[in-house]
């Protein structure tokens, strides 16, 4: 196999600075978490060749041929405060490698990445909160006074379909696309990888030094000013939720305005789109 992830490593500041390169797993995601639980660092990355058990939201399958696409997981441990921005970030990286291949993407609240309508990547995150204990300085070896930094430890997946051909594949994955579908060509997985990770990295620091993409984020949502419907869940006794999708707030939920005018901010839910006329 020509392609070296993990050979990567190390050239960015955080994101990427561990590789963990796998030719097969059952999920990123698990590894990660895995990797999270030894005390791996802020910004270790997890990719595989091919996943048995890889996971979308709601527990879904992702479905991908071995060494076709992108299949990785990214763990951060990132101040509380910046816990809604993580999703944000990750579907704004993955429309960034789009772009810069000259694909034009949209994302369709809150994460997927689509081309017309045809589902280009999706993103996951998953969290856990905790407390660390840090030097007010951040030094290890400082003798500043010991502070308690409110943290969340988050594993964000992204699965970004690169040499993926809807042609040739059944239905279980309908109404999706690829880079490669796209371009008319066959694409270097390590090149559109290492677009990501720069991208990942250049948006996680923004926001770990006081910025934010949501504006970036808000600007390729093709949610907004839509008639939509909200499926809170399966399990869920509640009724779906009918109205326009208004806005989005500073903590990326949907702002979903029913035919009273009233706002209900949405934070999950899968979203059925329907144009106004």
């Amino acid at each position: 196999m020509n392609e070296n992830f993990e050979n990567f490593a190390n050239s960015l500041p955080i994101i990427g600075s561990r590789i963990s390169h796998l030719e097969t797993t059952t999920s990123t995601m698990d590894i990660a978490w895995t990797l999270a639980d030894e005390g791996a660092p802020d910004g270790t990355v997890v990719i595989s060749d091919h996943q048995s058990a890889g996971r979308g939201r709601y527990d879904r399958s992702w479905v991908s041929k071995p060494a076709e696409d992108i299949l990785c997981s990214v763990l951060l441990r990132p101040r509380v405060a910046l816990a809604g921005e993580l999703l944000m970030l990750a579907a704004l990286a993955v429309a960034n490698v789009a772009e810069d291949l000259g694909v034009a993407v949209g994302i369709k609240w809150p994460n997927d990445v689509q081309v017309l309508g045809k589902k280009l990547a999706g993103v996951i995150a998953e969290s856990k909160t905790g407390l660390e204990l840090v030097s007010e300085d951040g030094g290890p070896e400082s003798d500043s006074p010991i502070v308690r930094v409110d943290r969340i430890t988050a594993v964000i997946g992204i699965g970004l379909n690169v040499n993926f051909d809807s042609k040739s594949t059944n239905a279980n994955v309908p109404n999706s696309t690829s880079l490669a579908n796209e371009l008319g060509r066959q694409l270097d997985r390590r090149e559109v990888f290492e677009i990501l990770m720069e991208s990942l990295d250049n948006h996680y620091r923004a926001i770990t030094a006081g910025g934010t993409v949501l504006p970036e984020w808000r600007e390729r949502l093709t949610t907004l000013d839509k008639q939509v419907t909200i499926a809170v869940g399966k399990t869920s006794s509640s009724p779906d939720l009918t109205g326009i999708a208004h806005d989005v707030d500073s903590a990326g939920r949907l702002i979903v305005r029913d035919e009273s005018g009233r706002d209900w901010p949405v934070s999950a839910g899968e979203v059925t789109i329907k144009d106004i006329i």
